[in-house]
């Protein structure tokens, strides 16, 4: 390269350097402005740093990013807060009542504080501190960029919560507990030891009851409730505060499950994120979660440069979980431009990913296959479908759900959303609950007259057949070995068919748990599979009385259950999906078994049944080889 053109090349670099030097000035210089009268607090900081070049850039990244970071204020918040105090003080539990009325809160409305124009010097000098001191202390440094530490070691906020003195006080409790378990440099060894334990020492408890902004660090620490949110904000909290470069991932809708979820994932020592969940012990490179998640995004705390269409807090990190591939979908319409791929709801289409126009093919980039996946585009009444819902292969091919018309099948329908594990094992966890007669309100010479045996596939219900030796007054419930006995509905028949109900009423029970009203024994007899008693002790029967001596000929029992199966009794409408014409009915009916069948439905079509009765889960399948084939089972 000649002098000249070293010249233009020095130019222009000095131009291009110039010109991100100026941009980052004018955005510390709109913090500056913002924070008004705490201005003085925040240079400050810059003044306190002025001899420490890489923590006074540290300082200026947080002021940075500092300008549109804010939380919520108001009373309303402050007894969202105190509810999930008493709800965490009751492991999960809390009377329906004062529930209800948090329930439906929003915080959307509260005023809005920005941190720029109330935090203090001390505040953000102690945090800069304490993160280099994390940062450094084990040599990790090494192993993590400056613009990593920046991004997943510096921040003091995770989300919209009130900033608090979290990054000194999780130090000062657990870095002496990591000194004890491991004091090594392996970054996946020092996690897997926390992790082992918090399950120890660690009672987190899951409610999604109530809507409220981040809860920040200390009143996670100190009540351990929440969702999966607040689970993943612990351990940022956590491993920042021992010096382990910490993030989270999420998908946007799962497929499957109806619900958003995120998780841990920390930068180890080789550069890669390894993935890890709170609840979840054995932290390894090779970690393994069967969720579907259809796109995977990571969560930052400051806006990255390569935005995600859900803007640029999220970088889709798709790849990190599954091989990269490019799918072309058939049947697309329109010729140009950029739409949106979305997965079921029962309020439309969710998006969570995209597809674009490349030489004339239509191609969707690094989804998870196996999936139901529905093409979308932006219309002004809303998101709709642009074509027919597909299915991704492990073969490189693609199942585009076409209805064929000219082809029409006969199915019989049990469910209206997939049997997930969590359910299966909720029911089957009765299984061995036995029914004893007797004339004395006692075990004195009671009869074995059954024992639960749950088909969760095709039934909720547990009909027992009972063939008695003798009439009988008493009828004794009991739960398996060291079990709390758990009744959705429980009914006692005359006969083996289970057409002529006896009247019988409770003798003797357990009380509820935490002596809750909405667990009373009541509830297994009000005709309702959602509602359910629930001992608050293990290994206590309930007893019921049918009166006088009494033959006894069947039971209907009834665990707890998600109430999915098809209802007797409830109208329901089955539909399927035709492409840009959206959802097509093939009839309403009202359910007279506990099945529903139709004989006109075009094969090869997605298919949606709804209960317009009742119930708010529901999910999209297709029928093959005479079954349901749900998305959640398509693995």
């Amino acid at each position: 390269m000649n002098m000249k053109n070293n010249f233009y090349f020095l130019f222009f670099l000095c131009m291009y350097l110039g010109s991100c030097a100026s941009d980052k000035e004018y955005r510390l210089e709109e913090t500056l402005i913002l924070a008004g009268e705490n201005r003085t607090e925040l240079e400050k900081v810059l003044l306190h740093y002025q001899d420490d070049s890489l923590k006074l850039e540290a300082a200026r990244f947080l002021l940075i990013h500092m300008k549109d970071r804010h939380s919520y204020r108001g009373a309303g918040i402050d007894s969202v807060r105190q509810a999930l105090i008493e709800t965490s003080r009751q492991q999960g539990f809390m009377e329906r009542g004062r529930r209800d009325k948090w329930r439906s809160y929003s915080y959307a409305g509260s005023p809005k504080v920005y941190d720029a124009q109330v935090i203090k010097a001390d505040y953000l000098i102690e945090n800069i501190d304490l993160a280099f001191e994390a940062w450094q202390q084990r040599g990790w440094d090494k192993y993590c960029p400056f613009d990593d530490f920046c991004n997943y070691l510096l921040p003091y906020w995770v989300g919209d919560e009130i900033p608090d003195c979290w990054r000194r006080i999780y130090r000062e409790r657990f870095q002496p507990v990591l000194d004890s378990l491991y004091q090594g440099t392996d970054i996946v060894v020092a996690v897997d030891s926390l992790q082992s334990y918090l399950q120890r020492n660690m009672n987190f408890c899951y409610n999604n009851d109530f809507s409220f902004p981040h809860a920040g660090g200390i009143f996670i620490l100190e009540h351990c409730i929440g969702t999966c949110r607040e689970e993943t904000d612990f351990l940022v909290y956590l491993l920042r505060a021992l010096g382990i470069p910490v993030a989270v991932d999420r998908y946007i809708y799962s497929p499957d499950t109806f619900l958003a979820h995120s998780w841990n994932v920390f930068r180890d020592t080789t550069g890669h994120f390894i993935p890890t969940e709170l609840q979840r012990t054995g932290v390894t490179r090779e970690w393994v979660n069967y969720r579907s998640k259809g796109k995977v995004y990571r969560a930052f705390s400051v806006p990255q440069e390569q935005s995600s269409i859900f803007g640029t807090l999220l970088k889709d990190v798709t790849t990190d979980y599954y091989p990269a591939n490019e799918i072309r979908i058939a049947g697309i319409q329109g010729s140009a431009g950029e739409g949106l791929i979305g997965v079921f709801s029962m309020n439309g289409w969710i998006p969570i990913g995209g597809y674009r126009w490349h030489d004339g093919e239509t191609l969707a980039e690094n989804i998870e296959i196996e999936q139901i996946y529905q093409p979308l585009v932006q219309t002004v009444a809303g998101w709709k479908e642009s074509g027919y819902p597909f299915i991704p292969q492990a073969d490189g091919t693609v199942l585009s759900l076409v209805p064929d018309t000219t082809q029409w099948e006969s199915i019989r329908l049990v469910r209206k959303h997939p049997l997930t594990q969590y359910w299966v094992r909720q029911m089957r966890e009765m299984d061995g609950v036995c029914f004893f007669g007797n004339n004395t309100p006692d075990f004195k010479n009671a009869e074995l007259l059954a024992v639960s045996v749950c088909d969760s596939i095709y039934s909720r219900e547990c009909r027992l057949v009972v063939s008695a030796k003798r009439k009988y007054r008493y009828l004794w419930v009991c739960p398996p070995v060291g079990k709390r006995l758990n009744i959705a509905e429980v009914a006692i028949y005359a006969d083996s068919s289970c057409n002529r109900k006896l009247d019988c009423r409770v003798e003797a029970c357990a009380p509820p748990v935490y002596n809750l009203k909405e667990y009373s024994i009541d509830k297994a007899f009000d005709g309702r599979n959602l509602t359910r008693y629930e001992s608050g002790k293990e290994d206590v029967p309930c007893m019921l009385d049918l009166k006088t001596p009494t033959q006894i000929g069947g039971i209907i029992y009834v665990p707890r259950n998600d109430d999915n199966y098809v209802s007797p009794g409830d109208y329901y409408e089955l539909f399927y999906q035709n492409g840009t014409k959206g959802w097509i009915s093939l009839g309403a009916k009202i359910a007279e078994f506990d099945y529903l069948e139709y004989n006109h439905v075009p094969a090869g079509a997605l298919l949606w049944l709804h209960n317009r009765t009742k119930g708010v889960e529901e999910q999209v399948f297709y029928w093959k080889e005479g079954k349901q084939v749900f998305n959640y089972r398509l693995k």
